[in-house]
């Protein structure tokens, strides 16, 4: 009995007349065996096919190998619905589209749905994939591919069209019109999760994954940056870039802004992967990491993903954050008191760029005062800044350097000197409070203004802060500090960020969000400080004003 139910009748064998080749002569034998064989390995290898799932391939509908009469209907290929009879199955309160995209069963990132039933991930949906079988053994029908956000019915296998996806759709990718980003920081907007829970858009805390705090304090910091923010909200900005440190972050940005959102929380999984991936598992989830130097790696790396050069303005890094700085230096020479430099010897001069400056702090007091109470000195930010006044000389490696500032860029860091090692390279902390102003800080006397130059802002604005409370150990920046066994006291990072929009201080640590008062941040022992040109502020502030009016 043949495949199609049809009794074979054998017939006698009969005599094959002869094939002639194209030359007009009788090829040997063994021409015409090999031909059927090559026809029935052709045969069978199509038979393969048919029976084989490819999970690894697009939606299967564009197979090859299907069955057509499981996917057509009267000859054509199944259409998309607008109705189907499985939608109130879905549940949003089990969605989470924040992890990775990888299948829970072939744990593969290609060709991955979603499950909006149960919320789980599985590749293909093919007769024989990991999501047919949970669509049959548990009667979830309505699943998502992350890739694309269309939403299909399986095993009927046909696509949904209806309109009552869309908010599902908006939170797999979020996606906002150029109006919406310029109101911003224009207007306050309030928002409420399906499980009831309030939050402002932008003000969302981030999940810690164990120990990554000290990339969640960068990304609140970078992300009340208006310019830089504004660029990886705009999807399109960025979507001709191959860069996964790129897409996860924009995605991240979008889902930390998005006013419709079902929970009010972030959880930055996928950006984090590609991190880890970037920097060759440098930064990872179980160890503790310098914020300021995650930082730093953190903007060129999202440089480079951009195509960004040396050349000025050549991604919106540099655009955003490049200034350029004057430096001189020369040797050293050993005398009988000290080293000292050589008055007789010309200065070596170069402008060179930067994306922040570091600040040092001076030494705290080796000993406790009359209380038994250590010391904690303050020191105003001005004093600091004068390691760039071009006068102040600096020792390090037999030379002596001073510094100046030429070009002052949109928004500039400092990173706030507060860890070092000690002899038996253990990590200590300064505990020096630096007190700086919230609004106006002027840098004009560490500027050199010329004559291209002279009309640039010098005045600047906090817009966040990132701080160190607690103490340190040799191995970690935040870890636990032992005293005899027991816990004295555990070392955290926390940003605190503007809202622009209310001009209200917020103190973020992880998920935990709090109102905070202007006062709060100008004793906080600061590590790294964005601070916005006062120009862009001012012009933010009557764009508010006229709004209001």
């Amino acid at each position: 009995e043949d495949v199609k139910g049809k009794v074979k009748v054998e017939e006698p064998a009969e005599v094959k007349p002869e094939i002639k080749d194209e030359a007009g002569g009788v090829p040997s034998a063994g021409v015409g065996v090999k031909r059927e064989r090559e026809g029935d390995t052709e045969v069978k290898q199509e038979e393969a096919k048919r029976a084989a799932v490819n999970l690894d391939e697009d939606d299967v509908d564009d197979f090859a190998e299907a069955e057509e009469e499981e996917f057509n209907v009267g000859g054509r290929r199944k259409a998309a619905q607008r109705f189907c009879p499985y939608l109130d199955s879905i549940n949003r309160h089990v969605l989470d589209f924040d992890f990775e995209k990888v299948c829970s069963v072939t744990n593969s990132h290609l060709n991955v749905y979603a499950c909006l039933v149960c919320g789980r991930y599985f590749q293909g949906r093919a007769r024989g994939s990991a999501a047919y079988f949970h669509s049959l053994e548990n009667h979830h029908m309505v699943f998502m591919k992350l890739e694309t956000g269309r939403v299909y019915c399986i095993p009927d296998n046909y696509e949904v069209t209806d309109s009552s996806l869309a908010d599902i759709k908006h939170n797999l990718n979020p996606t906002f019109a150029q109006e919406e980003v310029a109101n911003f920081d224009l207007k306050v907007k309030y928002s409420r999760g399906i499980d009831g829970t309030e939050y402002i858009p932008g003000t969302v805390g981030l999940n810690n994954l164990k120990d990554t705090a000290y990339i969640n304090v960068i990304v609140q910091a970078l992300t009340c940056v208006a310019d830089f923010r504004d660029f990886f909200i705009l999807e399109e900005n960025y979507s001709h870039f191959k860069s996964p440190l790129v897409q996860r972050f924009g995605e991240l940005v979008r889902k930390m802004w998005n006013p419709t959102a079902f929970k009010g929380q972030v959880s930055p999984h996928e950006l984090f992967q590609a991190i880890s991936v970037e920097s060759n598992r440098k930064y990872k989830s179980d160890i503790h990491s310098d914020p300021a130097e995650f930082m730093v790696w953190f903007l060129n790396s999202l440089h480079r993903g951009l195509g960004g050069t040396t050349a000025n303005g050549s991604s919106v890094i540099h655009h955003v954050f490049q200034g350029r700085v004057k430096a001189e230096s020369k040797k050293l020479t050993v005398k009988k008191a000290a080293a000292q430099a050589d008055e007789e010897e010309e200065w070596d001069a170069e402008e060179k760029p930067f994306l922040h400056l570091t600040l040092d702090l001076p030494a705290t007091p080796l000993y406790a005062d009359s209380l038994e109470k250590n010391i904690i000195p303050q020191v105003p930010l001005l004093n600091i800044l004068h390691k760039f006044d071009g006068v102040t000389e600096h020792i390090a490696r037999n030379r002596v350097s001073r510094y100046q500032l030429l070009k002052l860029p949109r928004y500039i860091i400092f990173h706030i000197k507060r860890f070092s090692k000690n002899t038996q390279f253990e990590m200590e902390k300064n505990p020096t409070i630096v007190s700086f102003p919230i609004k106006k800080l002027d840098l004009r006397e560490f500027v050199l203004l010329s004559d291209e130059l002279k009309d640039q802002v010098t005045q600047y604005d906090l817009v966040a802060n990132v701080c160190h409370e607690g103490l340190v150990t040799k191995a970690s920046y935040t870890n636990e500090v032992h005293d005899r066994g027991t816990i004295v006291k555990e070392g955290v990072f926390r940003a605190q960020v503007l809202n622009k929009s209310q001009d209200q201080w917020y103190q973020i640590d992880d998920l935990h969000i709090q109102e905070i008062l202007p006062q709060v941040v100008s004793i906080s022992e600061a590590y790294v400080q964005i601070y916005e040109r006062s120009d862009i502020t001012q012009t933010r502030n009557q764009t508010k004003a006229g709004a209001a009016g």
